[in-house]
């Protein structure tokens, strides 16, 4: 097992103990839950295969799901995210979405957070969607989505800089 390899899963470790044992107790305004454990997919790096970046989500998101006992509510909005990410990335960044690191360095600003938010709209809206599973609560769905959305981008950038801040 390589170095890097090795790196990432301790830091994957790190990241889903930290969402199951720190994170899950934190709760905003009594509905914003922070979802720390969505910046592996978007830290995710391009080189990798991206067929197991599908079962790296459903292993996380089942991980997640069991331990809060969500009925598979994170584990259908991990893979969701996890099988769109390539096209969000080629949307995002355009030509330098080939690049390993394209998405944390060595782009504008707007590309990375258009794809950053992208990724974190898109798992919110599903985890709610999930949850409440009735048209009923077609705005209450929207308005979580977006509070929970904006919460999550801006912990999950901050995590994002400190990770890649201290590669360099």
């Amino acid at each position: 097992m390589n170095r890097e390899l090795a790196k990432d899963i301790i830091l994957s470790l790190l990241i889903v103990l930290s969402q199951l044992l720190i994170f899950n107790h934190i709760n905003l305004f009594g509905t914003v839950n922070p979802f720390i454990y969505v910046s592996l997919f978007i830290l995710y790096k391009t080189t990798y295969n991206k067929t197991f970046l599908i079962l790296y989500g459903f292993l996380v998101g089942l991980i997640i799901d069991l331990s809060l006992q969500t009925y598979g509510t994170h584990t259908l909005a991990s893979i969701t995210v996890c099988y769109l990410r390539e096209r969000i990335v080629k949307y995002s960044f355009g030509v330098n979405s080939i690049l390993p690191l394209a998405m944390i360095r060595g782009t504008q600003l707007t590309n990375r957070v258009t794809y950053f938010l992208i990724i974190i709209f898109l798992h919110s809206f599903i985890y709610f969607s999930l949850i409440f599973f009735n048209f009923e609560f077609t705005l209450t769905i929207f308005l979580y989505t977006l509070i929970n959305s904006i919460v999550n981008f801006i912990v999950i950038w901050i995590v994002s800089k400190l990770i890649f801040e201290k590669q360099k």
